[in-house]
């Protein structure tokens, strides 16, 4: 015995050596390996930091541009991406650490909290120390206990210091974006402040004759600029590039030559064929509007582009020259994009083709102002663009804004009051001018109708605008209100070919489609419903993309738009609690997956389960709808789990839903709590005829705040649960299916009572419907007024049978009461006539009074609460 505890004592001592086993080398390694990862995010957070200090420092600069502000606010946003990167980094990781020390505190603590073990207790004898003979275990066993506890301190203390560590870097962290978001608040005020200055900055009145003197000379001076550039261009073409400029020249005309034969006639070719159609389709008209707008844009946008892209690969354009061909870039295709979008919406040669809904000298005079538009936006970017480059004359510039703007603004007028006189005068092919917006191929908001008046008030500052010498503003309002035309116009061409692709190509009605559906499996109603939400998905993206072309010059970045998306789908505060709308679609994917799997088991459980069982059918009724009310909680709870939200914060939710539960919802709880009650206590159950009130029928489903009875003539009586506990309620199958009904005979007094039981009784017992037992009775009843009265009690095995098996029990004693000659009679009364004088004045016959229809007797009712009636003593 000594020589085991002697090998224990070994075994021991040699495990508690330090350097011997992997557990330190393996602590040594996780450690070394988590202080480089510390190491590497601190030093991505003083990379951060250094950053956010060099942006500071160049805000801090008096003459920065605008684009220097812009480019400011790029790099805070990826300063801003980077540090929410690593605080999603980093949270996890100190939540993990957090819950590890807190798994280790209860240990801990109760390693400091307890008494020493040596401690005497009352009442205790004290104990002696253990003997050599004893083997010695107590020391041993203080001993293991010692060392279990130094490696839990050790632990301890080194997941101290990791969570202290991995906490001041997320402190750093989130100091960082604070500080990101201070900066690119003062970068955003800074530019709104300078946007201001600028749009109402006072430059003369436009009306000024030196003004204008100056301009014109201005342009006469550009024009000199313009061609002395492209002298100096031409002899650094036959400087540079002497001895192939005819093959690039040559090239450029190959390209132009090739995009404005075979390929132009093929983008035009598609158009043709589209229009050769007398009676097009909401969708051929879409497609058609926006095959011409592409080949409309494309053809002289591609040009100017194959042309410059030559140029560029041979290093034949200097710097001057670049600039303004990409300022023409866009001048070109701002403006063949909006011709191609005129020419969609008006068609003034093809009216079967028009989207907006306009007589065609209308759409023609509409279609003359919007080239001039055009015109009018084409020649002064044009100016601007070569006045930029060549740096021309302020008074030009001012002077080509400010003309442009008056035409514009009085263009614009003119346009809308032959929109709006259309509307007035009927000239449409619709009764009211809201309908042009809901063309089947020209799809917008009814909202913008509310518009109108801004665009008149913008018409009169755009006018008023330069004439008091703010040409800025004029010109900004005026742009502007070309790119909103320029963007409505082509989100409404959009919408209508989304709407119409969509409505002929997923109609429910259509084979093709059913066919799809099934080999999806679908339903074809439920794919039409999926087409509509993805169109409105469509049409959330188009009016976001809208709203960012229309704001973009206001100030709206797409980056600041993508990040506030971004931001508040991936997290929103509210107070302590952090919720994301991802982590909110998440819950409800949750949600609808547990109720799915909820539905699944009930189907199991109706088709599998309990029809093996000898349950009834209201009993197994009562378990689905139990399991499907414990499933739906569990949902709830699971959904609630996976949004991060502790059910325990609810206390305050619960409190006030008690108190509206105790004003507003008691009635709903109530009647919630009495469906529970009916599903426990089953006093009625699926399948059972009661009587409620007037009204009785089967009970056909017992929800969550009623029940469903179906009545005898189909019609559905909703009835609360609440009253269906508090009130009196009749049912014929709570104790079973059997049932008893009751026939009343009347025969003449001449028949033979014992003749007249014995034919009852026979006829009850050959009935198929009437059970053996407990067996038919027949009772003497009364002496009626013109017969005696029998009644006829009997049961059933199915009440549900107790009208056909009543009619065939009538049927049967009819017959046999005719046979046995036994007369069924009816109601007589005797008249008796006085004789009287006739000298009388008053001559009074009495006449027999009708019996009423109140007064009819059991054997003249036909109703179904006569076939109910029994007595309530309950005898047979």
């Amino acid at each position: 015995m000594s020589l085991l505890r002697l090998c224990l004592l070994t075994v021991l001592s040699v495990a508690t050596l330090p350097g011997l086993g992997s557990t330190p080398t393996l602590a040594q390694s996780a450690s070394q390996s988590t202080s480089e990862a510390s190491n590497q995010q601190t030093a991505r957070i003083s990379d951060l930091t250094k950053r956010l200090d060099k942006v500071e420092k160049s805000l801090g600069l008096k003459h920065i541009s605008a684009e220097g502000l812009n480019d400011l606010q790029d790099e805070i946003a990826d300063i801003k991406a980077k540090a929410s990167q690593l605080e999603a980094n980093l949270a996890p990781q100190a939540a993990e650490a957090k819950a590890r020390l807190d798994a280790l505190t209860p240990v801990e603590e109760k390693a400091k909290t307890d008494p020493k073990a040596d401690a005497k207790e009352p009442g205790k004898p004290e104990e002696t120390l253990p003997t050599q003979e004893s083997g010695g275990g107590a020391p041993a066993a203080q001993s293991d206990t010692t060392q279990e506890e130094k490696q839990l301190q050790t632990q301890r203390d080194d997941l101290g210091k990791i969570y202290a560590n991995l906490q001041s870097q997320l402190t750093l962290i989130r100091a960082s974006i604070v500080r990101a978001d201070l900066l690119q608040n003062r970068i955003t005020l800074s530019l709104q402040d300078r946007f201001t200055s600028e749009l109402l900055e006072r430059s003369g009145t436009i009306l000024n004759p030196i003004l204008w003197a100056r301009g014109l000379s201005g342009i006469g001076t550009l024009w000199d600029n313009t061609f002395l550039l492209s002298s100096d261009w031409m002899s650094y073409l036959s400087n540079k590039a002497e001895d192939r400029i005819w093959e690039v020249f040559g090239m450029i005309f190959l390209v132009a030559l090739l995009i404005i034969g075979p390929l132009r006639y093929l983008l035009f070719s598609g158009i043709a064929r589209l229009a050769r159609l007398e009676h097009p389709t909401p969708l051929q008209r879409s497609s058609h509007a926006l095959w011409s707008i592409f080949v409309y844009t494309f053809v002289p946008f591609a040009i100017l582009v194959g042309g410059t892209i030559i140029l560029e690969n041979a290093s034949l354009l200097p710097f001057r020259i670049e600039q303004i061909i990409e300022l023409l870039l866009a001048v070109v295709f701002i403006s063949a994009l909006s011709y191609g979008t005129l020419r969609a919406l008006l068609a003034p040669q093809k009216p079967t083709y028009r989207l907006v809904n306009y007589r065609t000298p209308r759409a023609t005079k509409l279609f003359g102002i919007g080239l001039l538009l055009i015109t009018t936006y084409a020649i002064q970017a044009t100016v601007s663009a070569f006045g930029e480059v060549l740096i021309g004359r302020l008074e030009t510039t001012i002077m080509i804004r400010g003309a442009s703007s008056i035409i514009s603004a009085i263009l614009i007028w003119i346009a809308l009051k032959l929109v709006v006189g259309a509307a007035a005068r009927s000239d449409t092919p619709q009764t009211s001018n809201e309908q042009d917006y809901q063309n089947p191929s020209f799809a917008l908001p009814t909202f913008l109708l509310w518009l109108r008046p801004l665009v008149w008030l913008s018409c009169i500052v755009i006018i008023a605008a330069p004439i008091l010498g703010y040409v800025s503003l004029g010109f900004f309002l005026s742009e502007q209100l070309l790119r909103i035309f320029l963007t409505l116009g082509l989100l409404g061409i959009l919408t209508g070919f989304i709407d119409n692709f969509l409505l002929e190509n997923i109609d429910p009605n259509t084979d093709k489609v059913r066919k799809l559906a099934t080999s999806m499996g679908l339903k074809a109603k439920t794919l039409g419903q999926i087409s509509v939400l993805f169109n409105g998905v469509l049409r959330i993206l188009l009016y976001c993309a809208t709203a960012l072309l229309i704001f973009a010059p206001w100030g709206l970045r797409s980056t600041d738009f993508f990040t506030a998306i971004k931001t508040g789908a991936l997290q929103l505060q509210f107070g302590d609690l952090q919720i994301s709308p991802v982590g909110i679609l998440g819950s409800i994917l949750v949600f609808i997956i547990a109720l799915v799997l909820v539905k699944g088991v009930q189907r199991w459980m109706e088709r599998r389960l309990l029809p093996s069982t000898n349950l009834d059918t209201g009993l197994k009724n009562s378990i689905q709808t139990s399991v499907g009310y414990v499933g739906f909680i569990i949902a709830v709870m699971l959904a609630f789990s996976y949004l991060g939200i502790d059910l325990s914060n609810l206390a305050l939710v619960a409190g006030a839903l008690s108190v509206g539960i105790g004003f507003g919802l008691q009635s709903i709880v109530n009647n919630f709590v009495s469906g529970l009650i009916l599903l426990v206590e089953r006093p009625i159950k699926t399948g059972d005829w009661v009587v409620v009130g007037a009204d009785q029928g089967y009970v056909k489903k017992i929800s969550v705040r009623a029940t469903k009875i179906e009545t005898f003539d189909r019609a559905t009586v909703i009835v609360p649960n609440s009253d269906l506990i508090s009130n009196r309620v009749m049912n014929w199958m709570h104790n079973g299916s059997m049932g008893r009904i009751i026939i009343p005979v009347g025969v003449s007094y001449d028949a033979d009572p014992e003749q007249v039981r014995e034919i009852l009784l026979k006829i009850a017992e050959e009935s198929e419907h009437i059970a053996s037992y407990p067996s038919p009775t027949v009772y003497f009843m009364d002496f009626g007024a013109s017969s005696l009265d029998f009644q006829l009690r009997c049961y059933i095995q199915n009440i549900d049978n107790s009208l056909s098996a009543k009619s065939a029990l009538r049927f049967a004693i009819f017959k046999a009461l005719k046979e046995a000659n036994i007369e069924i009679p009816f109601p007589q009364q005797d008249i008796h006539v006085r004789s009287i004088s006739a000298e009388d004045d008053d001559l009074e016959i009495i006449q027999p009074k009708r019996p009423t229809k109140a007064a009819k007797t059991k054997h003249e009712m036909t109703s179904d609460e006569a076939d109910l009636e029994g007595d309530a003593d309950g005898s047979y």
